[in-house]
């Protein structure tokens, strides 16, 4: 078997000879392109055709890459997946890879089509219903959807569908740092002054002194939160997906954890908690079942939209700099660790996977923890 390597418009590609198809007598040739470097392409043919010399071909897959997402690979991969990861995948495939790519040969789909469709993506991938945001797609969604195609190619390749994975040929975009704003804790103090009297002041207070994330907060439910011992426990979510409002629990083990409430925030949640009841004691038997720490004056649950937009209005009626109901996190995050609480114990308690997660994130917020150390070495060695 032999084959060469050449340029394919901004990358390099190659082509072997497949050897005669048993079918129309004719000679097949075996092309993939989207290569970045001329050695990426040499490397790929020469595994090509070590492979096809064991025997180790790929049956043809001869049908389109719409249909192997969502007639094969999402029904196998299903029983393995969160039912929000399950919905979020289903919905990229159908609102973005199905009207760039989706109509594509699976055996066709290579690197260079690829990193078309994300720069598509990245111009003019956004739904009707989300244009106000801009026509294209972020860069940490197109990875999203990268991140989505790299496993299922995986699988096509461990299937014996593809030879190669082309996710590895694509370039997608860089990941971008994310944009983060935060308050100080006098702004964090003057937000939670201004809204003393607002029904919901338990539920900011305890959202400013815990940095609870929005969709933990709104799956509280009161049998998790002890008022007693002061501690509350994260053991569900509930988030808005697409149009619809979905109760789940956390991601990963160090989502559920229980961690501890100082005592003006049990204050505060007891006299939510009072308002509560006497909202129950109103509705009388139209009052839900759910027990949801979160409510409004009918019992019903905030919708998640609803509930950011609402901070919003209170922080602009402050007069406060404008942030997300996320960054409120993110401001206790940076005061707690300004305020001497030790990185490990503050990664425990917003539930980050590792103490490195919290580092990369809040690196900033101790400017002078580096010139401190080349200070206490220089003593440990007498220099100073």
């Amino acid at each position: 078997m032999r084959g060469s390597v050449h340029r394919s418009g901004d990358g390099w590609a190659f082509v072997v000879d497949g050897g005669v198809d048993p079918g129309s007598g004719k000679r097949r040739q075996i092309r993939r392109r989207g290569f970045r470097t001329k050695k990426e392409a040499a490397e790929a043919l020469a595994n090509l055709i070590a492979d096809r010399s064991r025997g180790m071909t790929a049956r043809p897959a001869r049908v389109t890459l719409l249909a192997f997402l969502i007639d094969e690979w999402l029904p196998a991969r299903r029983s393995t997946l969160r039912d929000t990861t399950a919905a979020s995948y289903e919905q990229m495939i159908r609102n973005y890879i199905a009207p760039h790519v989706g109509a594509a040969q699976l055996k066709d789909v290579d690197g260079a089509m690829l990193t078309a469709f994300y720069n598509q993506l990245a111009s003019n991938g956004r739904t009707e219903t989300r244009r106000k945001l801009g026509p294209g797609l972020s860069a940490k969604s197109i990875r999203n959807v990268h991140g989505l195609l790299k496993t299922a190619m995986k699988d096509a390749v461990l299937w014996g569908r593809l030879n190669r994975n082309p996710c590895d040929a694509a370039r997608p975009p860089r990941k971008a740092s994310p944009e983060m704003a935060a308050w100080s804790a006098d702004e964090m103090r003057r937000f939670l002054q201004a809204v003393s009297s607002h029904r919901w002041s338990g539920v900011w207070t305890l959202m400013a002194t815990t940095g609870l994330r929005r969709g933990e907060i709104l799956g509280l439910r009161w049998r998790d939160v002890d008022l007693d011992a002061a501690t509350v426990t994260i053991r569900s979510t509930r988030v808005r997906f697409g149009t619809s409002i979905t109760e789940s629990t956390p991601k990963t083990d160090s989502g559920r954890r229980t961690i501890a409430i100082g005592p003006a925030t049990v204050a505060a949640l007891r006299q939510w908690k009072r308002q509560q009841n006497e909202d129950r004691l109103a509705m009388g038997a139209g009052w839900p079942a759910h027990d949801l720490l979160v409510t409004l004056a009918d019992g019903s649950a905030p919708n998640p939209e609803a509930f950011s937009n609402l901070f919003k209005k209170l922080s602009a009626d402050v007069g406060l700099p404008a942030i997300r109901l996320h960054d409120l996190r993110h401001s206790y995050a940076t005061a707690a660790l300004a305020a001497g609480v030790p990185v490990k114990v503050l990664s425990q308690r917003i539930g980050h996977a590792d103490v490195g997660v919290t580092l990369k994130v809040y690196a900033h917020v101790l400017p002078g923890d580096d010139e401190s150390a080349a200070m206490t070495a220089d003593k440990l060695v007498g220099l100073l």
